[in-house]
């Protein structure tokens, strides 16, 4: 009588052993989800302070490539200097466009952001997987945007040398 006491308090204990160790278990998950959410939110908030700053960069591109306008066309009109006004329009288009790109990128992002606040489509691993996707893609696509705008100021600087 007193071993199926003695045994059935075993069980009792191992069961509740076994149920505190299931909760803390769900309870760490739920620390790191949140903690993982608080990082992916920080590189979302990089990124968009990011787009801020190429689009001010691409914005300045143009507007230097506005005055080297303005400076050849107060110079003599050679071949030359057609020449070298369309490589500047060109490149002040593109100047454009890239700051355009930007901020298109800056909203999306602040969208992106707003979706990750919704813990909700964090339950699911599947979802949570392609959202990460999603969020590295984007990464991407500003490291790209950031990599072409400093191509186009070291080309701007160029034209500029040979004006």
């Amino acid at each position: 009588m007193r071993r199926q006491t003695i045994l059935r308090s075993f069980i009792v204990a191992a069961a509740l052993a076994g149920l505190v160790v299931g909760v803390y278990a769900q309870g760490t998950a739920q620390q790191q989800q949140q903690q993982l959410q608080q990082q992916q939110m920080l590189r979302l908030q990089t990124m968009t302070q990011r787009m801020v700053q190429i689009q001010d960069r691409a914005q300045n591109l143009v507007k230097n490539l506005d005055r080297q306008m303005v400076q050849t066309q107060t110079q003599t009109q050679t071949q030359t200097q057609t020449k070298l006004q369309a490589q500047i329009r060109a490149l002040k288009q593109m100047g454009e466009g890239t700051a355009k790109m930007a901020g298109e990128m800056k909203g999306n992002l602040e969208q992106w952001r707003e979706m990750y606040q919704n813990r909700e489509l964090f339950q699911n691993k599947q979802m949570t997987k392609d959202m990460n996707q999603v969020q590295n893609r984007l990464e991407k696509a500003a490291n790209e945007l950031d990599e072409m705008l400093k191509v186009m100021e070291r080309l701007a600087n160029r034209l500029q040398a040979n004006g």
